[in-house]
């Protein structure tokens, strides 16, 4: 029986594999076939992704197009668009689907791509809003990630969306950069591993996502993070041994490790050459070094940028012919762009059609496997359904609370008793209104600061509020290019003095200051900018923490924004600080959970917050020679890598190794027990990095090469197993060449990158 079961599963086994081959040819098939018929025209449209902009005024509305001017403008049809994400959900599905039934019964019947932005949680109105990606970075969870972006996989394909621009891969390590907020740390391991599970997410485990899945696109390909003076797409001053060992890292491991779909390169330039011109970069370190088989989509006008912004290529026709042939298969643009030129440039004979073929050929087999061909149609009841559900707004609050960092609690005032606050007083710019950070639809909806400490509240205490001082004198926005910043001192000097009012007549003053996303974004434009020469808190926000910390009333400082801030006096003065970046729509919820104790913080610093601007680069993966301190300052952050506190205590035991000296194929386990030596219990990441302490190519001081959350409750011992394989050690040496090393490796665990034990093998 054991061995006609053996044969039976073999033939099921060979049956489904030749059912796979079998649709993988037929799809091939019809590919070809499309694209044999198929004018140039048609061809070079199919690979251009439009932003809906431009199509807004065929627009009626009730959200359906008019067909004939879409026709008459567009003859060759259009192969991608994104759509935009203010619309109301309904109009957005009719606007969709008009476009579907228009694009599949008119020339070669192709089916519209449409794409959305998934950085935090579909970017879409009404969708669910989750913690910023620094945020998400800072709860050092990949399991939790994976469920919040197989929510936001469910719900952007709900409304039709096929393929989102996420995972945001950079590395954070140029806090002046507005789109810090947009990556998970400055860490290559923690954002690989971060990266990883949100793709799991977005397209499922499967090979191919399903129809409630989407495809992923690896983003900014590569070293994107630390543009030259922190200033968005400029060029990125770092040599090929560090960009192949850092930047290059998190991009490596997820095409090993997943299934991404596509990819798209950076704006910026390494050594003069734009990254979307870059052979070496395109075709044979990710092409053909890490192997990847998907489809590259382009930046938003990059390849134009090669033109006007690189003055790399003499025309927009060159500049077009350029990336076509360095495989950048689609033309991410606004109303027109650089591959309208590609039917030109092969009639004249400058560019072989074959290259055209090659894109069009994985982006229209990608349309099938999607199953676009055979519905393309978005349904508004299940999107009705799936949206913003109570099991999402749920998730939304766990993510929130796990997100958020205990940076200091002087004398334990936090948690807070509700039995011992009569008063208690909400004050500063960010304590109304919901700031989500960038890649969010507005308007915005969620639970602010004073919302949820209210709702908290109840009849226990009562709370006041005071504004305390302004950053800017209109809502902060995304989107918006105008930003006014007060400039009437007198102004916010009496909102400072009303807010000491209301302090001294509280009895905790809860602090809400930091960044808005008005101040911190995408800076895609002179007007409209979003990076800073400065990490000090804006306006007069230092002034009014002087004035609160003179009532002598306890002050918990809760900080918002898209980077690491300098704060030095408030890290000096003010008893208790949270940092919280951008919690999504459930933080003012999640807030209160954590100041009164429902929640025991277990966030961690995914960054390195700097005690200025003159620290930079600040990153703890530092090379030994960057170990000399300036005259006026001690060589140590503000806050190290990697810290968080807790409401309770953990001892950590001594590391030991199962071996001390290994071959260059063995593992080797690390194994050290955790206490929770405190009152309630808690969750405490534990961390582990390692230091290849002589080698061919100068290595940094300590690396992270692996992580645990571990459960604890009061007094609980549990012990923590690390195993370190040959990949963890390896790295790209001088020639470029991977390799691992002989010699010894120090192993360093703890709380964070600071406060480590040390031990040491050897690798024969």
């Amino acid at each position: 029986m054991k061995i006609q079961l053996t044969i039976l599963l073999s033939l099921l086994i060979s049956i489904s594999s030749l059912a796979q081959t079998k649709i993988k040819s037929d799809i091939d098939t019809k590919v070809d076939a499309l694209i044999s018929n198929m004018t140039l025209q048609e061809k070079k449209m199919q690979l251009q992704v439009r932003s809906f902009d431009g199509f807004k005024k065929f627009m009626k509305e009730n959200g359906e197009m008019i067909t004939d001017s879409l026709t008459k403008y567009y003859p060759n049809g259009i192969g991608g668009m994104g759509l935009d994400v203010n619309l109301e959900p309904e109009i957005y599905i009719k606007v969709l689907n008009s476009f579907q039934k228009w694009s599949t019964s008119r020339g070669q019947k192709i089916p519209i791509e449409f794409i959305g932005e998934g950085l935090h949680g579909y970017m879409a109105r009404g969708a669910t809003v989750f913690p910023q990606a620094i945020a998400l970075g800072s709860t050092w969870d990949p399991e939790l990630a994976e469920r919040i972006y197989t929510v936001a996989a469910l719900e952007a394909s709900s409304r039709g969306v096929v393929q989102v621009y996420s995972p945001n891969l950079d590395l954070a390590r140029e806090p002046r950069f507005g789109r810090t907020e947009e990556m998970f740390s400055e860490d290559p391991y923690l954002v690989a591993i971060m990266g990883n599970a949100e793709v799991n997410g977005f397209q499922g485990h499967s090979a191919k996502p399903d129809r409630n899945h989407v495809a992923t696109t690896l983003k900014h390909f590569v070293g994107h993070g630390q543009p030259e003076g922190g200033r968005n797409t400029a060029p990125i001053n770092i040599s090929n041994y560090d960009l192949m060992n850092n930047d290059l890292f998190p991009f490596e491991y997820i095409i090993k490790h997943a299934n991404p779909v596509s990819l798209m390169p950076s704006y910026n330039e390494i050594g003069g050459v734009p990254n979307h011109a870059n052979s070496w970069l395109i075709k044979d370190v990710l092409r053909k070094q890490l192997g990847f088989k998907g489809f590259i989509t382009s930046d938003q006008s990059a390849i134009e940028q090669i033109h006007v912004l690189h003055y790399f290529a003499k025309s927009d026709s060159e500049a077009a012919k350029i990336a076509i042939e360095n495989t950048i298969d689609l033309d991410l643009q606004f109303n027109t762009g650089s591959y309208d030129a590609l039917d030109t440039l092969v009639k004249s004979g400058r560019l072989e059609e074959k290259y055209v073929n090659e894109s069009l050929r994985k982006f229209l087999k990608f349309k099938y496997e999607m199953g676009l061909f055979d519905n393309p149609y978005a349904d508004v009841a299940k999107m009705k359904t799936i949206t913003n559900t109570p099991e999402n707004k749920k998730l939304a609050l766990e993510a929130a609370e796990k997100a958020i960092i205990l940076l200091k609690n002087e004398n334990n005032l936090l948690p807070l008793d509700n039995k011992k606050i009569k008063t208690l007083a909400v004050i500063g710019p960010l304590a109304k209104g919901a700031h989500f950070g960038g890649y969010s639809a507005e308007p915005r909806h969620g639970i602010d600061v004073l919302d949820g400490l209210i709702a908290y509240a109840g009849e226990d205490f009562k709370v006041t509020y005071a504004e305390g001082c302004k950053l800017a004198l209109e809502e902060s926005s995304f989107s918006a290019n105008e930003v006014h910043t007060p400039n009437a001192v007198e102004d916010d000097k009496r909102l400072i003095q009303e807010a000491v009012e209301v302090a001294k007549q509280s009895d905790v003053i809860v602090l809400a200051i930091g960044e808005t996303v008005s101040f911190c974004r995408e800076a895609w434009g002179e007007n409209h900018l979003g990076d800073r020469t400065s990490l000090e808190l804006l306006g007069l926000q230092n002034e009014l923490v002087t004035a609160l910390l003179a009532t002598g009333k306890p002050i918990v400082a809760v900080l918002f924004g898209g980077r690491p801030l300098a704060i030095n006096e408030i890290k000096k003065n003010v008893p208790s600080v949270l940092q919280a970046f951008y919690l999504g729509q459930e933080g003012g919820q999640a807030l209160a959970n954590v100041l009164f104790g429902k929640v025991n913080p277990s966030g961690k610093l995914a960054i390195t917050m700097p005690k200025s601007v003159g620290e930079l680069p600040a990153y703890y993966d530092r090379q030994p020679s960057r170990m000399r301190s300036y005259v006026n300052e001690v060589n140590e952050p503000l806050f190290p890598f990697g810290f968080g506190l807790s409401y309770t205590t953990y001892s950590y035991g001594k590391p030991t190794l199962d071996k001390t000296t290994i071959s260059k194929t063995e593992n080797i386990t690390v194994t050290i027990p955790i206490t929770n030596t405190g009152k309630v219990a808690g969750e405490e990441t534990v961390q582990l990095y390692i230091r290849d302490v002589i080698s061919s190519g100068s290595r940094p001081i300590m690396e992270l090469k692996d992580f645990a959350k571990v459960k604890l409750d009061a007094g609980e011992t549990k012990n923590v197993t690390f195993i370190i394989t040959p990949e963890k050690l390896m790295f790209y040496n001088y020639k470029l060449q991977k390799v691992l090393e002989s010699g010894d490796f120090k192993v360093m665990v703890g709380p964070n990158s600071v406060n480590v034990q040390t031990v040491v093998f050897t690798v024969n």
